[in-house]
């Protein structure tokens, strides 16, 4: 006995709406990061990794040049010029440059005495994780252990390093309710009890897209860093507080060159000090080894 498969306008319908659903569901938990084997343990941060960041790497400068190249005097929030900002005709303040201060960041920033830092032993406060992205440096990435990322930074010396917590639970298609059971992030508890530090504490997930079918893997880096210690966006005092949230996506691409590169960008939320989120986008090149390595201590100008 033959069977007919019906191909009414609401069977072909019902089919389709199922084999979209089913391909989404399919993306959706391989774009979470490959984070276990079938019927085997979950895969370590290392192992699933959809971008190769290791190695050595060089800031490229081509935004913010006198703010990363030089430090600026006193009061350029990044205009050029030095400025304490005005008052508009309704009242409302005004920022100076390109950091969406509120008027006690401008205040703080205003205030900025590198001596005083010299003094108090404080030359490393543009060299924190929030500043020192924004310096000139050479970075070596490498990984400390399967589950956490090194990066170490020419300048100032610094260390940071980005701890990876469990793979997230994939997502997966309830054939009951027949709905999309969207996959759980990964939860990573920052340690009880830490202290802030310049590099504060930093946690990464990886962001996998493609790898299905004829789509090329690749993906990118996210690290949410906090419990930091106060510090500068630049070398000339322009502060963030204790209680800023740094975000931060690395990014590689490959150029017709086949020079590779990292493109960056970092969000600081610090509601004390700043009206809106303050983001800037960078860019880092591949250094073919470590010749010109050059680790160099703080200094406070």
């Amino acid at each position: 006995m033959s069977h007919k498969i019906s191909t009414t306008p609401s069977a072909l319908w019902i089919a389709m709406t199922a084999s979209v659903l089913w391909l989404s569901a399919s993306s959706s938990i391989q774009a979470q990061g490959d984070g276990s084997r079938r019927g085997g343990p979950p895969l370590t941060a290392k192992a699933s990794a959809p971008i190769e960041l290791t190695g050595y790497w060089t800031a490229v400068i081509t935004e913010d040049w006198n703010l990363r190249m030089l430090t600026a005097p006193k009061g350029d929030f990044g205009t050029g010029e030095a400025s304490a900002g005005i008052k508009t005709p309704g009242g409302d303040f005004r920022p100076p440059g390109n950091i969406p201060y509120k008027p006690a960041g401008v205040e703080a920033a205003m205030a900025w005495n590198p001596e005083k830092d010299e003094a108090e032993g404080n030359r490393c406060k543009a060299y924190g994780a929030v500043g020192i992205m924004r310096l000139p440096t050479r970075l070596h990435i490498t990984w400390q252990d399967d589950n956490t990322l090194k990066m170490e930074a020419e300048l100032g010396m610094q260390t940071r390093l980005f701890h990876f917590g469990p793979p997230p639970r994939g997502g997966q298609m309830s054939f009951t309710s027949g709905l999309y059971i969207p996959p759980e992030p990964p939860k990573l508890e920052t340690p009880a009890g830490l202290e802030p530090t310049l590099q504060g504490y930093s946690v990464a997930s990886w962001t996998v897209v493609g790898g299905v079918g004829s789509f090329e893997r690749g993906g990118s880096l996210k690290v949410v860093t906090t419990h930091l210690k106060p510090g500068y966006y630049w070398k000339n005092g322009m502060p963030y507080t204790g209680n800023a949230v740094l975000t931060e996506h690395f990014r590689v691409m490959q150029l017709p060159d086949n020079s590779v590169w990292i493109r960056f960008t970092q969000m600081v939320e610090d509601p004390e000090y700043l009206t809106q989120p303050f983001l800037i986008n960078y860019l880092f090149k591949k250094l073919p080894n470590e010749s010109g390595w050059n680790p160099t201590p703080c200094s406070v100008k």
